[in-house]
């Protein structure tokens, strides 16, 4: 049994962790509500960017070639843009998505006979596949909190720029996606070629029956949104992976915490026996040697 002073120093040791994880529950709950606020700012724009998209669709302009939404008749060169966190500390936030990467890769590799590139986002991914010695493209920092919508920009440039060239024939993002205020769920879904999703707008319905004037015309308009359209997915795909990590790892702290206070319960608890069986032993020694006086 462990003596008093090695319980003390034990408990000490787990409240001075408690006080670390409990902060860093703090930190990540301020991080989390300003990549909520990012969010909640930025999705009227991206839905509005939609809605105009959707607008012109109806007007007959998707039927326009654009290099953009061109399928290539055999895909053969698949990138996959993979978003995860530079730290861990946070559950299986990183794992799930390495996890869903890997397996979209070994369905395109092993059924389809296609070659992947894997463009790393977030330390936690770069190093797994170097350290199961799976080749990358390309890997870079995750600038988390600090991602503005220029960083957005040059990826989105980047990506657009390998896909037209022809050096890839399908980009797809691997992140965590927002479901509910509490839910995330790791999802792959594909950038390019584009394919703007129909957005349902009830009120305006009678609208898309309107003959609009436009300047310029409105396949110069449809051309110039859809690489805004690409910046902006990547730019929210961003923000919601850095919501779900950091509301990963608040849950993860805040267990760590619990935990620890439910320790340093059972080692007072242990203590406190230890105390009285030692006073215990020395009363049943003081009453032992007076009685061997008599």
């Amino acid at each position: 049994m462990a003596t008093q002073r090695e319980i003390l120093k034990r408990i000490k040791s787990v409240k001075n962790t408690q006080k670390i994880t409990k902060t860093m529950e703090m930190v990540s709950t301020a991080k989390m509500k300003k990549m909520q606020d990012r969010i909640t700012m930025s999705k009227p724009y991206g839905e509005k960017l939609e809605t105009i998209i959707d607008h012109l669709r109806q007007t007959g302009v998707e039927d326009v070639y654009d290099p953009l939404m061109q399928e290539r008749p055999d895909p053969n060169r698949i990138l996959i843009l993979m978003i995860t966190g530079n730290r861990g500390l946070c559950g299986g936030f990183n794992t799930r998505v390495i996890d869903n990467t890997i397996n979209f890769k070994n369905k395109l590799t092993i059924e389809e006979g296609k070659e992947v590139l894997i463009y790393s986002m977030g330390k936690k991914g770069s190093n797994y596949f170097r350290f199961i010695k799976e080749p990358i493209y390309k890997s870079v920092l995750n600038p988390e909190d600090k991602f503005k919508f220029e960083d957005a920009s040059k990826l989105g440039e980047e990506l657009i720029n390998l896909f037209v060239t022809g050096e890839v024939d399908e980009v797809y993002v691997s992140y965590t996606k927002i479901m509910t205020r509490s839910t995330q769920k790791a999802t792959i879904t594909r950038l390019l070629p584009l394919k703007p999703e129909s957005v349902a707008i009830q009120e305006s319905v009678e609208d898309f029956h309107v003959e609009y004037i436009f300047e310029p015309n409105p396949y110069k308009i449809f051309s110039s949104l859809l690489p805004l359209y690409i910046k902006m997915k990547l730019y929210l795909a961003v923000l919601e992976s850095g919501f779900s990590e950091n509301f990963a790892r608040r849950v993860a702290m805040k267990n760590a915490t619990d935990a620890a206070k439910e320790m340093v319960r059972d080692l007072t608890i242990t203590y406190n026996r230890a105390r009285q069986a030692k006073i215990t032993k020395e009363i049943s020694e003081i009453v032992g040697g007076a009685a061997a006086l008599e």
